[in-house]
C-alpha cells in the first residue's frame, strides 16, 4: 500500500501477518491507529445516522451568507475537485494550510518561475542535497532514506559518504544537521535573505557574508542539485519569495539548481493543484470576488470575522490554529468531515464521519515533487469524502 502519513507517499508499505513493514515510525502510528478514535455522525452533539447527519450539512450550508472551506490536504484529489465545486457554488471562500505552510513555493513551480525536478531524480543524479529550514528527521522521515542522501541511484551510486554533499541550514542544529560530517556541512542561519546573497556572490566569485564557498564550488562540480525547502525557509524570508526565486535562476547560470518544498500533509500539493487547474490560484481564493488575496486565507476570516459557516475537511484547526484564531471558530457554524473524533468535530454543529484516504478508500494524491500517485487501500470504506461531497453537492 502507499503510506499518506506524510507528503513522502512512500509506495512500498507492505502487512504481512498483520505487521506493517517498511513504513517508518511516523507512517507505522498513522496505519496501525487508524481504527482509534473514530469520529460519530453528530448534529448538535446527538448521534445520527448518516443522511440525516448530511441533510443537516446541507441545511447549514444553505442558510450561510459567507461559508468557507477549509483542510482537504489529507483527501484526495477526487474529493478536492468537488470540494471546489461546493465552493463555487456557494460563492465562498476556500483555502487549505499551503497559505500559511509551503503553497507559495508550489505555486513558484505551478508558474514555472523556478526550476523543479522529482524525487526519483534526485535520486539518480542529485550531487549537492540542501535542506533549507526543514528538519525531514521529524516531518518527512524517509526523505533522505529514499530519495536524496542515503540511496544509491543511476548516477550517483559510490555512497551517500562519497557521493553525496548534504547541506543542512537551519537556526540550531537538528538531528538532520548532525549528519553533516563528512562530504557536508552545516549552516546555522541567523538571517535568510543574507544568506541567500551570499550564496550569490559565492557562485560570482566574490567574498560572501556566510561561509558558502565551499557550498558553491561543490555545486559547480555536478550537473545536477536541489534545494529542499520547508517552513523555517518561508519564515526566514519575511515575504521576500522573489529574492529567492532569483536566487535559483541565477544559479542556475552556474549550475543546474532545482527546488522541490518539503514537509507538508500528504495531500497538500494536490490541493494546490487542483485549486490551480480550476482558478488559476492555489488557495486563499473567492468565489465571490474571483480572486485570491491573503486576506482570504481561513486564519485572516476568522480573525477578521468575514464568515459565518465553514466546511471543514480533514482537519482540526481548533487544536492546530493559534489560540487567538482558533477561538473564533466557536462564534460560527462548523461542518466537519474526518475519519478521527478531532477537537473540531467534536465542537461542530454537524460531525460527519469519512474514511482514512489510503487505507480505507482509494484515490489519487500527488507528491511533494508533483507526482502523481494512486492509492491502494488495504481495507474498503464504503463512505468516504467523495461520497460525502457529492451528496452536499447535490443536495446544495
Amino acid at each position: 500500500m502507499i503510506c499518506t502519513g506524510c507528503s513522502c507517499l512512500c509506495e512500498d508499505i507492505e502487512i504481512q501477518d498483520s505487521k506493517i513493514l517498511n513504513a517508518c515510525e511516523k507512517g507505522y502510528k498513522h496505519i496501525s491507529r487508524f481504527k482509534e478514535s473514530k469520529a460519530k455522525n453528530r448534529v448538535y452533539g446527538k448521534e445520527v445516522d448518516l443522511d440525516k447527519a448530511i441533510e443537516s450539512a446541507v441545511e447549514i450550508l444553505k442558510s450561510a451568507k459567507s461559508p468557507a472551506i477549509y483542510g482537504l490536504d489529507t483527501t484526495t484529489v477526487e474529493a478536492q475537485r468537488i470540494a471546489v465545486k461546493i465552493a463555487e457554488k456557494l460563492n465562498g471562500y476556500i483555502d487549505d494550510n499551503s497559505s500559511f505552510c509551503l503553497g507559495e513555493f508550489v505555486e513558484a513551480i505551478l508558474r514555472k518561475k523556478i526550476p523543479s525536478a522529482t524525487l526519483d531524480e534526485v535520486r539518480d543524479y542529485a550531487y549537492v542535497l540542501v535542506y533549507w529550514g526543514t528538519n525531514p528527521y521529524h516531518s518527512i522521515p524517509r526523505h533522505m532514506s529514499k530519495f536524496t542522501y542515503y540511496p544509491r541511484g543511476k548516477k550517483r551510486n559510490r555512497g551517500y559518504d562519497e557521493d553525496r554533499f548534504l547541506v543542512v541550514i537551519d537556526v540550531r542544529r537538528s538531528e538532520t544537521a548532525k549528519l553533516a560530517k563528512k562530504n557536508a556541512k552545516f549552516i546555522k542561519v541567523e538571517d535568510d535573505l543574507e544568506l541567500v546573497d551570499s550564496f550569490e556572490r559565492a557562485l560570482e566569485g566574490k567574498a560572501p557574508k556566510y561561509d558558502v564557498a565551499e557550498i558553491a564550488r561543490e555545486m559547480k562540480k555536478a550537473d545536477f542539485n536541489a534545494i529542499f525547502g520547508g517552513l523555517g525557509l518561508k519564515y526566514g524570508l519575511r515575504g521576500n519569495y522573489e529574492k529567492f526565486f532569483s536566487f535559483l535562476n541565477k544559479a542556475n547560470k552556474f549550475a543546474p539548481l532545482y527546488f522541490i518544498p518539503a514537509g507538508f500533509h500528504s495531500n497538500m500539493r494536490g490541493f494546490n493543484e487542483t485549486l490551480f487547474e480550476e482558478v488559476g490560484e492555489v488557495n486563499k481564493f473567492s468565489f465571490i470576488e474571483k480572486r485570491s488575496d491573503p486576506n482570504f486565507s481561513f486564519p485572516e476570516l476568522l480573525k477578521n470575522k468575514k464568515i459565518d459557516v465553514a466546511l471543514i475537511v480533514g482537519t482540526d484547526p481548533m487544536s492546530s490554529l493559534p489560540f487567538d484564531v482558533s477561538e473564533k471558530l466557536y462564534e460560527i457554524k462548523k461542518v466537519v468531515l474526518d475519519p478521527r473524533e478531532t477537537f473540531t468535530a467534536k465542537n461542530a454543529e454537524v460531525s460527519i464521519s469519512s474514511a482514512f484516504s489510503g487505507i480505507e478508500c482509494g484515490g489519487e494524491m500527488v507528491r511533494s515533487d508533483g507526482v502523481r500517485v494512486k492509492l491502494e487501500p488495504i481495507e474498503k470504506a464504503e463512505i468516504d469524502d467523495v461520497y460525502i461531497l457529492r451528496r452536499i453537492l447535490e443536495g446544495l
